[in-house]
């Protein structure tokens, strides 16, 4: 055989080669577990889209702008007394913020999204009358509330995590760019801040997961007022039915625990530890997930029958 030949064979042989390697990542594509990753990934992404689409988020914008326009009124009543650059008392700005994270956000803000949210993630199927095309669709219907769960968080923490960021840029307005740099990491606030986002995700997950079972079982949010009442009472608790609130959880995670009034700190009490908060929260998540994927893998659209 002729070296051209050869070289053609060669050649030919290493392009079936190379084409026998392509069909076999292309088998893997295939596997169960990538199947469901890339069924995962478009349910969040079309639930993502969704979301930003509905009235529920406007909702969440108006309430998470809300703390960014009383800041920005502080701001502005800052510059017309005091005037611009002068030196910020960085003790009651740290108070302001941390009271601002704890009652506003965590408190209010967070609690409600998640209610509007949390308890429409099925409920508002059923009561359009859509959720049986969820359920027609070749995924399980598991992937199906794990992957609307996790549009929630998604969308909801991103942009809350933006307007508290916004909200604390404004506070330092009226003292100027190198005042806040300065904060930020010469004081240590960055990391605050990147903790308090975190806590900020992690109190999204357990109401989330809590008003996600409530919506399953109810048809209004009703229960939202009692258990509100029930969370925001944490402080005036005996300390017995504190570990059994989600906030009790989540002040225990905030940093900045010297920014709160001595005063209202004592009515928190003795706080649990790390060890206690994540084993707590880690309990909370797989019995209320667990919940819901055991009442929709037995759920029927019974009003396709009405």
């Amino acid at each position: 055989m002729s070296e051209p030949s050869q070289s053609r064979k060669d050649s030919s042989d290493g392009k079936n080669r190379s084409s026998h390697r392509l069909s076999s990542s292309e088998l893997t594509d295939f596997s169960p577990g990538r199947q469901r990753f890339r069924q995962a990934l478009t349910i969040i992404n079309l639930s993502v889209r969704r979301y930003l689409f509905t009235r529920y988020m406007g909702v969440l914008i108006f309430l998470g702008l809300t703390p960014c326009l009383f800041a920005g009124m502080i701001a502005i009543a800052k510059i017309i007394q005091e005037g611009y650059g002068r030196q910020p008392q960085i003790s009651e700005m740290n108070q302001f913020l941390q009271m601002a994270f704890r009652l506003i956000y965590i408190h209010f803000i967070i609690f409600f999204v998640a209610i509007i949210f949390g308890f429409t993630l099925l409920r508002k199927e059923v009561d359009d009358r859509t959720l049986h095309y969820l359920f027609l669709q070749p995924v399980s219907k598991t992937l199906v509330i794990l992957s609307k769960y996790v549009a929630f968080v998604i969308v909801t923490w991103i942009f809350l995590c933006a307007t508290f960021l916004l909200m604390y840029v404004i506070m330092f307005i009226p003292y100027g760019i190198g005042v806040m740099a300065k904060d930020l990491f010469e004081s240590g606030r960055a990391v605050s801040l990147v903790e308090e986002c975190f806590v900020m995700l992690v109190a999204l997950a357990l109401y989330g997961a809590i008003f996600m079972v409530m919506g399953t079982l109810f048809k209004s949010a009703w229960f939202g007022a009692i258990f509100y009442l029930w969370e925001t009472a944490l402080p005036y608790l005996p300390s017995t039915f504190k570990f059994f609130t989600v906030s009790n959880y989540l002040q225990a995670m905030t940093p900045e625990r010297g920014a709160i009034a001595p005063q209202l700190f004592e009515l928190y009490g003795e706080m649990p530890g790390p060890l206690h908060c994540v084993i707590a929260i880690v309990l909370i998540l797989t019995v209320f997930i667990s919940l819901t994927v055991f009442l929709i893998r037995r759920y029927e659209c019974r009003y396709a029958e009405s």
